[in-house]
């Protein structure tokens, strides 16, 4: 597979993602290219967010991005936030009468971090060039990530409903979220809050 396959099939993804999901099924990667899939995608991220904090350092600092600052952290927390995501993927659907497998779960998040760093790098560029449009990509990459993981889990679940899927994830998103909040708390990592 070269570059030119790599972008017919995130054209495709994007799309149809039902049809990226028979697509990357189709490639028959064995669990250790996924896991390296997974691991290039965490380590290109991580490069990006370093590059993207020296160009644009950010103008106060609380104890959240201070830590996120730290390119291990950061690739750290982001790996273990994909597994964290594949298992509860896997885990939630298979409740809900989904056929997914963890191993597909791990593929389809690999694929989704993947094309996410594309935009990523997308609007570092846009940022040199445009500095007010941070704002309007961020907001386009987190709609598309969005989108991709109730769509991707929808086909690798072989789910009919798109609105049970979103209500899922929306509910998934609520307890995660508080769960790492507990987390947070307990080792004292708390975004500042302006009076």
């Amino acid at each position: 597979m070269n570059f030119r396959d790599l972008g017919d099939l995130m054209v495709m993804t994007l799309r149809n993602p039902a049809q990226g999901v028979a697509m990357l099924r189709g490639l028959d990667l064995s669990m250790a290219e996924r896991w390296l899939m997974l691991v290039l995608a965490v380590c290109l991220s991580t490069l990006l967010a370093g590059l993207a904090r020296q160009l644009f350092p950010p103008s106060t600092e609380d104890a959240l991005s201070a830590f996120l600052s730290v390119p291990m952290w950061l690739a750290v927390l982001q790996f273990g936030a994909m597994i964290v995501s594949a298992v509860v993927i896997t885990v939630i659907g298979r409740a809900f009468g989904g056929h997914g497998t963890f191993e597909d779960a791990i593929l389809l998040i690999a694929w989704v971090e993947l094309i996410l760093v594309g935009l990523q790098a997308m609007q570092i560029v846009l940022m040199l060039i445009m500095p007010g449009s941070a704002a309007l990509m961020s907001m386009v990459a987190f709609g598309i990530s969005v989108y991709l993981t109730i769509s991707m889990t929808k086909a690798l679940h072989g789910f009919e409903s798109v609105a049970k899927v979103t209500l899922g994830f929306i509910g998934t998103v609520f307890v995660l979220g508080f769960v790492l909040s507990v987390i947070a708390a307990a080792f004292g990592i708390f975004p500042e809050v302006a009076p």
